[in-house]
This record gives C-alpha cells, structure tokens and sequence, in this order.
C-alpha cells in the first residue's frame, strides 16, 4: 500500500551537495542527493597544445597530461582506446574555428571499477557520423558495467549519432550546449544541468529513442539514475522533430527515478508522442518523483502519435510535486488522455503552484487515462476549465471554479470520483471527464 504522500513540496527544504536548493516531499529528500566530481571542474592555467590528430591521440595517452588544447582541426582515423585513468580537461577552441571530427569512432576511457575520474570537453565543435558515431566512451564499452568516468560538457556543439556513452556515469551540462544527434542525446547513469547553464538537445532524427538513456547496472540491486536541473538552468529537447511517428520513448528513459527541477527553471520537452514517463520497476529504490520547485516553468508536448500520452507515469506510487509559484503545463494529442497513469496511487500534489494545466489538442478525447490517481492541491485560487473543443483553444475559459482553496479528488479511466473543496461548485459540478482543457491557478490562500 502506498505511503501518505500529501506531505506537500515546501513543507521540506534540502540543499543539495552541489549548492542547488531543492523543495521535496520528507519521503524524497534524502534520495535527492547527486554528488559526482564531475560537478567542479578546475579550468587549467596551461595546457598541452595539440595541431593534429597524432598528437591528439599522443597527449590523451600520455596520464601526465591533464589538460589538452586542439589548435587546428582534427578528423579521428580509428578509435582511440585505453585512454588512462585522470581528470582531464579538453579545450577544443571552437572559438577560433577549430572543429573535431570523430567520424565514426570514439575515445574510450580505461575502465576503472574503484573510482571515478572527469573527462571535460570544454568550448568544443564536435561532429561525428549520424549512425554510429559518438565523441566519449566511458569505461569498457558500450552499456552497463561501464566504470571509471564522469564527463563535464561546457560550450559545446555536437551533431552525430550519440555524444557520449556513460552508463555508469554522470554527465554534467554546464555554459552553454547544442546536442544534435540521431539516437539520443546520450547514455548516463545520472544527469546533472548546472545552475544557469542552457542546454539545447536534439534526439532521434534516424528512429524511435529517447533523449537520454538511462541504460547502466543496478546500484545495490536498485534502478537509481537521477536528473538534477539546477536552478535557473534552461532546457530544451526535442524529440524526432520531423517525425510524429517515432512517438514511443520520452525524454529520460528506463533506470530514472527522480527528476528536481529547481527554482526559475525552464525546462520544455517537444516531443513525437510520451515527452515525460516514469517506467514500470519493481527495483526503484522508492516511490519515483517529479519534483517542481519555485518559479520553475516545464512544458511537456506530445505532437502526435494519436494513441500515446504526452505525460505516462506507469509505476505505482508516484509523486509529481509542484512547490509554490511553479508551473506545469502537460498538452498532448491523444485519443485515449494526455496523462496516462493507470498504474494506482499516482499523485498531483499541488502547492500554491503558479499553474498546473493540462490539454487535449484533440478534439472529443479526455485528459486523462488513469487509475486511483490523485489531484490534491492546496492555496488554489480557481480552476478553470474548457469543452472538449480541441485545436486552438480560446483564451477565455468555459466555467471558471474561484474561490476554491484545496481540491482533492481521484480519477479512475477518464474521470474523477468526489470533490472535497470548501467551494461547493466544484464539489457538485466538476467533472474531468467533461474537459478538453483545464487549469489550476494558484491565490487561494
């Protein structure tokens, strides 16, 4: 049986080990922690400058090197393996018109089961092949049991087949990067947005992936991978932008269990058809959690697809915290609901947030497709909602519920059961099952 979680976003405050504060739930707190080295990477006073792909090759070889300067254009002839085992910083001087080309290899980082070293790719243009081709592999190859490496990507621009294979891993966004790639963006164990960067991310333009793969080994015989977005970060992914058929995979894939996004974030997913999903796992180490906090604005768009769901939340007990002041808008496509969960106990909590909103572009299809799910929303000013129109809707609502405070309700298929709200309009008359549109707004306290 699930645990109360009507322990609202805000009530508990965490800092996390990276400086970044976090409003979560008591039950989520603890599990919010991500502390990697590749979150500090110390930016060199002099480097090892490099002029071609030999010498290249040469310094990441050479483990008294740690920090490499590519001075002119480089094309990679075959893979370059065994790199060993130390921080490393990599200048690329994209700044000076320098790109490297990975064609369709890979730098492979010596595998190291006893600790972790920084790979950090820093104000780089990388290209590499659209099928096969990626810039950094961690550890022995190519999926779990992958050990020994973390990366730090800082203004960088990648276009090819995937940017880094880290499976046991976490991979660190700072500055500001452009990630284009044909499969997803990357493979992790966790995922880390630094406070202010901005990110841009591409997936899928040769078939049906994720953004980001969450692919390693258990962790004490747990599916633990995280994503931290930092506050003030922005995010933006799109996922198999010319093509509304390759609707199956979101934006964070299989082993992920909890995503924090902190406070006056921007985070939007565009995405073929499922943008946002937390997957069926008996091995979570607890109830999965989207964690909102202040001031933070996530979009998740599902364009197409017809029978798939922008939001799909399929594990039992989850929790999507909206703290106060922030706002979630989930619109979809979907015959069947534009949030599915119809695994039990799935919960809104919603706490004086900003807006919580979610709509159907297709006309005469319901919201949600669920299962004792949860709406429990506290401080709300109104909610407004609309008829099953579809397309465009208009600015004006068709019936506005104000006044409201607190609203609790569970849904099961397409609509809710009993309304328990001080507002007896919404109590009497509020029927999801009705609504092609609906938003809840916050003020009410």
């Amino acid at each position: 049986m699930k645990k109360n979680k009507f322990v609202l976003v805000g009530l508990c405050a965490l800092v996390l080990a990276t400086g970044a504060g976090l409003a979560l739930n008591a039950d989520t707190a603890e599990a919010a922690k991500v502390s990697s080295p590749a979150l500090t990477v110390v930016v060199p006073t002099s480097y090892t400058e490099v002029n071609t792909i030999d010498e290249f090759k040469a310094a990441l070889k050479d483990e008294n090197v740690t920090s490499i300067k590519v001075m002119s254009s480089i094309k990679f002839t075959g893979n370059i393996t065994k790199i060993p085992n130390r921080d490393l910083v990599i200048n690329g001087n994209a700044d000076q018109g320098v790109v490297i080309d990975s064609n369709i290899y890979s730098i492979y980082g010596k595998q190291n089961t006893k600790g972790s070293n920084v790979f950090a790719i820093q104000n780089a243009n990388i290209t590499g092949d659209a099928g096969v081709g990626r810039f950094f592999t961690g550890g022995t190859g190519n999926g779990p049991w992958s050990y020994g490496w973390d990366v730090n990507a800082k203004d960088v621009t990648y276009t090819g087949a995937r940017f880094v294979h880290l499976s046991e891993g976490t991979l660190v966004f700072d500055g500001t990067n452009k990630i284009d790639t044909g499969a997803e963006n990357a493979w992790v164990h966790n995922l880390v947005f630094k406070a202010g960067s901005k990110y841009n991310g591409t997936a899928a333009t040769k078939g049906q992936f994720s953004a980001f793969y969450f692919n390693g080994e258990l962790s004490g015989g747990n599916a633990d991978g995280k994503v931290q977005i930092e506050d003030n970060a922005e995010v933006n992914v799109v996922i198999s932008p010319e093509n509304d058929k390759n609707y199956f995979y979101p934006v964070f894939y299989d082993k992920v269990y909890q995503v924090n996004v902190g406070k006056g974030v921007k985070f939007n997913v565009d995405a073929a058809g499922v943008a946002f999903q937390f997957i069926p796992r008996a091995d979570f180490p607890e109830e999965p959690s989207l964690n909102i906090q202040d001031g933070a604005n996530v979009n998740f768009n599902g364009r197409g697809g017809g029978s798939y769901a922008a939001m799909k939340i399929q594990q039992y007990g989850t929790n999507i915290n909206l703290d106060q002041g922030s706002e979630l808008k989930v619109t979809g496509n979907s015959k069947y609901g534009v949030i599915e969960s119809k695994y039990n106990f799935v919960d809104f909590n919603i706490n004086a947030a900003y807006n919580f909103e979610v709509t159907n572009n297709l006309a005469d299809a319901p919201l949600f497709n669920a299962s004792k799910t949860e709406i429990k929303a506290v401080n709300v000013s109104a909610i407004s909602t609309w008829g099953k129109t579809g397309a465009e809707y208009t600015e004006v609502e068709d019936h506005a519920f104000n006044g409201v405070r607190t609203f609790t309700t569970s849904i099961t298929g397409n609509a809710n059961g009993e309304v328990q709200s001080v507002n007896t309009d919404a109590v009497e008359n509020f029927q999801m099952d009705n609504y092609g549109k609906v938003k809840f707004i916050a003020g009410g306290w």
